[in-house]
């Protein structure tokens, strides 16, 4: 199984970061796929815990969420239509007038339930499926669009954008938490973290995660140019969120009586498997550099 893990990550990390360095719109395209990939398994899990999602007008109004927050965070380099798009809905934000649309639209199917109480759980659900992937996942690709922190120049360490540099920060610190925990947790784990959740998680596991995340932060950091007691705050944080996450994910399974997401990447399980971190701390991240660090959006 580790070996697993192992190999994959060995093929998907040069990919991952290579999208990074490259910026936009790759690194949209990427969140995109992902979020697409994410969506088809959050209805799978849904239906698989009995709560019967339209699965085609789920994944519809999925992509249009998505699409709408990948396009708000983009909105300095985009044009004609979809600049238009932005400046109407500028007031509450084209993401939530996306997901408001959305939320009528499951309401209007539920409609044809026979039965009120199943209606009503599928319309909430849903609204909760589209919510989780298709409003969180727009973050990773604003964290790429971060401008440099208050006290530093434009141009972080080594040349890189600063909206590469804070993407590269939030990828050191969910993967070292990620790593630190899963290592930590397999040889020293003894202490249940949310036994009913995660039986595999462990105390000790957390400790780990937020010890190695928090050096990764510190790397990160360096990147973008942030003074050095910046990863003291960004490592817990980061991490912390990250874990939640994870849990949050495992919620959703444990109702639908899965393991795993899905079987996309070998060791690793599904897509969300594997973003369900992200999906948590690109939002932390993203607070953390606009209202502490003072960077731009």
């Amino acid at each position: 199984m580790l070996l697993t893990r192992v190999a994959s990550a060995a093929v998907l990390i040069p990919i991952i970061v290579g999208v990074i360095l490259l910026g936009e719109p790759w690194l949209s395209l990427l969140v995109g796929i992902v979020a697409f990939l994410a969506l088809v398994e959050v209805i799978a899990l849904l239906d698989g815990a009995g709560f019967e999602p339209p699965q085609v007008l789920a994944l519809a109004v999925g992509i249009a969420v998505t699409g709408a927050g990948l396009v708000a965070a983009n909105a300095a380099l985009v044009g004609g239509l979809l600049s238009d798009l932005l400046r109407v809905t500028a007031t509450p934000g084209l993401p939530v007038v996306a997901f408001a649309a959305a939320v009528i639209l499951l309401g209007m199917a539920a409609f044809a339930r026979p039965d009120p109480r199943a209606g009503f759980l599928s319309w909430a659900t849903t609204s909760f499926g589209v919510a989780y992937v298709g409003l969180l996942a727009p973050f990773i690709a604003l964290v790429g669009h971060l401008g440099a922190p208050a006290s530093s120049a434009a141009t972080g360490i080594a040349g890189l954008r600063p909206g590469v540099a804070w993407t590269l920060l939030l990828v050191l610190v969910v993967w070292g938490y990620d790593t630190g925990a899963y290592l930590t947790g397999r040889w020293l784990g003894r202490r249940r973290l949310i036994d009913h959740i995660s039986p595999s998680k462990t105390l000790e596991g957390l400790a780990g995660g937020l010890v190695i995340g928090t050096l990764a932060a510190g790397l990160g950091a360096w990147l973008v140019g942030l003074e050095p007691w910046h990863p003291l705050l960004i490592g817990p944080l980061v991490g912390i969120a990250a874990q939640a996450g994870d849990l949050a994910e495992s919620l959703v399974k444990r109702a639908a009586g899965r393991k795993e997401s899905g079987f996309l990447i070998p060791g690793h399980g599904g897509m969300l498997d594997r973003i369900d971190s992200f999906l948590f701390a690109a939002p932390v991240l993203a607070a953390y550099a606009l209202f502490v660090a003072g960077a731009s959006a």
